[in-house]
């Protein structure tokens, strides 16, 4: 999606008030026009939905459609008598800080209604009236809504226009476990609880509450009430009241200074969030605040975003492959990773993109795309010398909750007609301790079709030992993080060469991954381990480099 900064909206605006009866720029997300000021800056202005007298955000609102799917959306309204035919397009508008967010174009055309009667009239008023009708409180915890604290928030701040203010973000670290440990309806509790206790503090500061969905929720603070003892001593009242021995309670809280009252409502909740996630992992920490160097993150972050699409379009997004080899040498398979090579002739790594586009719900898309071209290499390969070569891909936790996974892997084989075998599934462990019981079936039906399913990164993150029991993967891969002093702390070997030997007996294929020396796979050979990856082998390659060196050599010289 194009990004447009102010000069260039206004003259979209210009162009498009000659062709309809109303052309206007909305933030769907406060339900409010953007206006323009001289200088470049934005603001927000009188609510969108007032043109037809509708008294709240509209139930059927197609602006918030546009910017959720990305496409342009249509709708009509009545109002006295008139038609209003409202068409919604998405644009992505830069800030004049450098950040960007979601906006829409809204072109209106208004007719006049065919005639009614008296009797149509008025119904038509009261079914317009509750159409437009919508709760400004969250049905469970009975803080506000999301669309109604964006909303409320930004009248706040226009009515006290004084005022400094705090966004504060909180989440609840995983709550998802509070679920699974002692069932949905202490879950339930527990976000009753925890909104009535940020409630509490908002309404003593003559602040705002909401819950944005899920386990997270929003404060908005004037600033000379806001202080962090408040936020301290809640956390600690939480947890003092549901830590257990199965569970220890921590709530994070992300905090935003806003600077500028013009910026979307929704950009400052994503300011607190950047801030809140520097420390979500974390036991230690509660509060954590926005700064510079997350501002800058943060914008890098946008651009990754509304760069995406065209990226992927354009196949910027390259596969590269790291080799697999045996003990003998000899290449048998390789992974399949992903640089983005941009139009500048820069070469980004995975490491600088991933996690944004996990953040933002895009890495399925990513993955796919990976997906097939390692089928279609494969397909390339089916009736040469390299027909036996295997291609492990990688599968991000998102995957199993965004796409239909079996699906897209079976139809993408059955496309290119390749042998499933060939194309290994990697993924990680934390993964697969998500929700075993999904990932558990999951994996038994790719199995069932004939893929062969990794185990990724063991070691690193969990390493469950009852996940091997539970999870019937065909290929343990031992992260990097477990060779470490290997050559010369005891213990290390021990634990190692333990579950190599575990992984043998339950049958699995062991690969040792980041290998750098040869004493390494020295090592790690006499513990019974016959495959590695790392740099001591090869870096990852591009598809050319990869087949000049398995035709040239026809394996790794040591």
């Amino acid at each position: 999606m194009k990004e447009y900064n102010v000069e260039q909206v206004r003259s979209l605006l210009e162009a498009m008030s000659g062709m309809y009866d109303l052309a206007r720029v909305v933030d769907p997300i406060e339900c409010r026009i953007l206006e323009f000021d001289s200088d470049g800056s934005i603001c927000m202005n009188e609510s969108c939905y007032g043109i037809w007298n509708a008294e709240q955000k509209c139930i059927n609102c197609t602006s918030a459609l546009a910017c959720r799917t990305g496409c342009r959306q249509e709708k009509k309204e009545h109002f006295q008598n008139q038609v209003f035919h409202i068409r919604s397009n998405p644009i992505k508008m830069k800030l004049p800080d450098g950040g960007v967010y979601d906006a829409v174009l809204e072109l209106v055309s208004i007719q006049k209604e065919p005639s009614a009667t008296a009797n149509d009239r008025a119904a038509e008023n009261v079914d317009h009236k509750a159409d437009h009708y919508q709760a400004l409180h969250d049905t469970l915890t009975k803080a506000l809504n999301a669309g109604a604290f964006y909303e409320l928030a930004r009248g706040k701040i226009v009515e006290h226009q004084g005022f400094s203010w705090v966004m504060v973000t909180a989440n609840i670290m995983n709550f998802r476990l509070i679920n699974t440990l002692f069932g949905v309806l202490k879950g339930n509790e527990t976000l009753v609880k925890t909104s009535d206790a940020l409630v509490e503090i908002a309404e003593q500061s003559n602040g705002l509450c909401g819950r944005l969905g899920g386990d997270q929720f929003a404060l908005l603070l004037p600033e000379r009430e806001y202080k962090e003892e408040t936020l301290l001593r809640t956390a600690q009242q939480l947890a003092d009241y549901y830590s257990s021995g199965l569970y220890t309670f921590c709530i994070h809280f992300g905090v935003y200074r806003m600077e500028d009252a013009a910026i979307p409502i929704s950009v400052m909740c994503d300011r607190a969030n950047s801030a809140l996630r520097t420390i979500r992992d974390d036991l230690r920490k509660t509060v954590a605040y926005f700064d510079e160097s997350m501002m800058q993150k943060s914008i890098f972050e946008q651009q990754i975003i509304s760069g995406f699409d065209e990226a992927l379009q354009s196949g910027q997004f390259k596969m590269y492959l790291q080799p697999l080899v045996g003990e003998n040498g000899r290449v048998f398979g390789a992974e399949a990773l992903v640089r983005w090579h941009k139009p500048d002739g820069s070469v980004v790594g995975p490491g600088d993109f991933i996690e944004t586009l996990e953040n933002a719900g895009l890495i399925h898309e990513l993955d796919m795309n990976i997906w097939e071209q390692a089928v279609k290499l494969l397909r390339r390969w089916k009736d040469t010398d390299k027909k036996h070569l295997t291609i492990s891909v990688n599968m991000s936790a998102k995957d199993f909750y965004s796409i239909d996974v079996y699906r897209v892997l079976t139809e993408l084989v059955e496309k290119y007609g390749v042998d499933s075998r060939n194309l290994r599934l990697e993924i990680t462990e934390t993964a697969l301790l998500k929700e075993p019981e999904k990932s558990d079936r999951i994996v038994a039906t790719l199995k069932e079709k004939g893929f062969c399913v990794e185990i990724d990164d063991f070691g690193k993150g969990y390493s469950s030992l009852g996940m091997l029991k539970d999870i019937q993967a065909d290929v343990l891969k031992i992260d990097m993080s477990l060779l470490d002093e290997i050559e010369s702390k005891q213990r290390s070997r021990i634990i190692l060469e333990s579950v190599i030997n575990m992984a043998s007996s339950l049958g699995m294929e062991v690969i040792t991954e980041g290998v750098e020396t040869l004493a390494q796979m020295r090592s790690l050979a006499q513990m019974g381990c016959r495959h590695f990856q790392g740099f001591y082998f090869s870096r990852p390659v591009t598809i050319e480099e990869f087949e000049q060196i398995y035709d040239r050599l026809g394996k790794l010289e040591e």
